[in-house]
């Protein structure tokens, strides 16, 4: 089962929502845009129920200055442009890797799977065109991306069996045009020549194919 919780500064703790605001307007001019609001997302899997209402206002947020949204946003909240961000995959996420520890400290028996994002909701009237723009100005194309609003169903990553890895048979006797019709066949970044050493390496010290 995965669980979804959204995390709020109130007003008054917003600061990073506020000083995004300020960018935006500075750095882009978008007239229409009256506020941003900034909302954390964790996907949570591997918890039980007990450990999570333990860790809702330990882990995930603070009752003194979050507020908190279980499952969705409000109706009114997203009716507005909104979008979410989220870390590539292979990138290391510092806050969902930080969750995970605080709640193996709550509960040293569960196995947790945390998965974060940060959602951007846009106060006011923004263009398609201005929309796109604020994207572009809060995504950085090197770590993060945009990602929808559906919940997965599961946050545990699975690969396929990767193959056997190639046998090129006969390549420690190939004469010179069967072995260039090999070199050609595969694209290498490199030479024939750098190919033909290779073969010598494998028919002299490695003795295999």
């Amino acid at each position: 089962m995965v669980r979804r919780i959204f995390v709020e500064k109130k007003k008054g703790f917003d600061v990073e929502a506020q000083g995004l605001f300020e960018d935006i307007k500075t750095n882009l001019h978008i007239a229409g845009l009256t506020g941003v609001r900034v909302i954390n997302r964790y996907d949570v899997q591997g918890v039980d129920e007990k450990t999570y209402e333990m860790a809702k206002y330990s882990v995930f947020a603070e009752p003194a200055i979050d507020s908190v949204y279980e499952e969705k946003l409000d109706d009114a909240m997203v009716s507005a442009n909104f979008f979410a961000v989220e870390f590539l995959p292979g990138q290391y996420d510092q806050r969902a890797d930080s969750a995970e520890q605080c709640v193996k400290l709550l509960n040293e028996t569960e196995e947790p799977v945390i998965r974060s994002a940060t959602t951007y909701l846009l106060k006011g009237t923004v263009t398609a065109e201005e929309l796109e723009r604020i994207k572009a100005f809060c995504i950085n194309p090197v770590d993060s991306r945009e990602t929808g609003e559906a919940k997965p169903e599961t946050l545990i990553t699975k690969f396929e069996e990767p193959a056997d890895v190639a046998v090129f048979e006969r390549f420690m006797t190939m004469p010179e045009g069967e072995l260039k019709k090999l070199y050609d066949s595969l694209g290498l970044a490199m030479t024939f020549n750098d190919f033909k050493f290779i073969q010598e390496y494998y028919v002299g010290e490695e003795k295999r194919n």
